[in-house]
């Protein structure tokens, strides 16, 4: 796949984004159902180990296709206004 510049930087701040958010998720739903009982760190470790690649997946392969129809539509609508 040859991708652009500005694609290379979408899916780099999708990736960023991919990780704050996993970390976020990870550890709001284990300090709100407790901590201690899912197992503490081992257990916050083992999560973000498969939700952070899993969300890396979906930048990788739905972003370069969804931002440019995305762009369109929104420079087109805030141009009709």
């Amino acid at each position: 796949m040859n991708f652009s510049k500005s694609t290379r930087a979408v899916i780099g701040v999708g990736l960023v984004g991919c990780f704050l958010t996993s970390v976020a998720g990870v550890s709001a739903v284990m300090i709100s159902s407790g901590w201690a009982v899912h197992g503490g760190w081992a257990e916050w470790v083992k999560r973000l180990a498969i939700a952070y690649p899993s969300a890396c997946v979906v930048v990788v392969t739905v972003f370069p296709w969804l931002v440019p129809k995305l762009t369109k539509f929104f420079l087109a609508s805030s141009q009709s206004e």
